[in-house]
């Protein structure tokens, strides 16, 4: 057998489904700024007091998405009503904000999402690019909560100075994880929950200005109404549109301790090297 061929299979393999991952923020930190552990970004500086360390997603069964080696921590955001988020880099040269409106992307995060402090409804901002009253456009990914008890909630992706698009609605059992993700396709976008499709939309956002800057939690120059509050967790960006089965691994990938390339080929590795071991003797 050609084992130097079938190992370049396999590595390459396992590597796809994570080869347009273009930021990854794990929300693993105890204390300082967060790190995108793919390179791509500057460390996200904090503005107010985000608690650390809290527990991460645990092992179970969301929906399609199974978390079977969970592993880190995560990040509390609020729930008082104080600006706690984190800014990433200092321009808008990064990456995510250079995602364009006639490309192909996804967005995703988990959240632990915390009761309405009142009847008032809010975006509880995972991601968001832009600046201040959507001047420089941009775009968010935020869970639209409407009703104190969970009942009409949505996912949400605004286009800044454009339009906020939700995806139909559910109810939601506050306190409990929950994924979230949008594919965003030339102005196609398709809304997933723990891994499952919900809907789509079509609406493209506006390509970001020179003030747009990457926010982690809250959206740059917003208000309480753009605040997260409760939990955040494995908050990825891909430069392509992921199919179901992909966001629902990538999920999992997020907040497990599965190193890549995955045991699979780590296995077959292992596998490879024997192989060598054994034609050498």
């Amino acid at each position: 057998m050609n084992w130097n061929a079938l190992f370049a299979v396999v590595i390459a393999t396992a590597s796809s489904t994570h080869a347009a991952i273009v930021a990854n923020w794990s929300q693993d930190e105890l204390s300082g700024p967060i790190i995108d552990s793919t390179s791509n970004h500057l460390p996200g500086t904090e503005t107010g007091f985000a608690t650390y360390g809290m527990a991460g997603v645990p092992n179970g069964t969301y929906g399609g998405i199974t978390v079977n080696s969970a592993f880190g921590t995560s990040i509390e955001y609020g729930p008082i009503n104080q600006d706690e988020f984190f800014t990433v880099g200092f321009d808008n040269n990064n990456p995510v904000l250079n995602l364009d409106a006639t490309g192909k992307f996804t967005v995703m995060g988990w959240m632990n999402p915390y009761p309405l402090l009142d009847a008032t409804p809010r975006s509880y901002k995972i991601l968001s690019t832009g600046s201040a009253a959507g001047v420089d456009r941009g775009w968010g990914l935020a869970l639209r909560l409407t009703q104190m008890d969970g009942t009409g909630s949505s996912v949400r992706f605004t286009g800044f100075g454009i339009a906020d698009n939700d995806s139909m609605q559910f109810a939601l059992t506050l306190n409990t994880w929950i994924h979230v993700a949008v594919t965003y396709d030339n102005g196609l976008i398709t809304y997933f929950l723990n891994g499952a499709m919900l809907d789509t939309d079509t609406r493209a956002f506006g390509n970001e200005g020179a003030n747009a800057r990457l926010v982690i939690g809250s959206r740059l120059g917003g208000n309480d109404s753009d605040q997260m509050n409760g939990l955040l967790d494995g908050i990825r960006v891909y430069d392509e549109v992921l199919t179901e089965g992909q966001i629902q691994q990538a999920a999992t990938d997020s907040v497990s301790l599965i190193p890549e390339p995955s045991t699979a080929a780590l296995g077959l590795a292992a596998l490879f090297c024997l192989g060598t071991r054994s034609r050498r003797r």
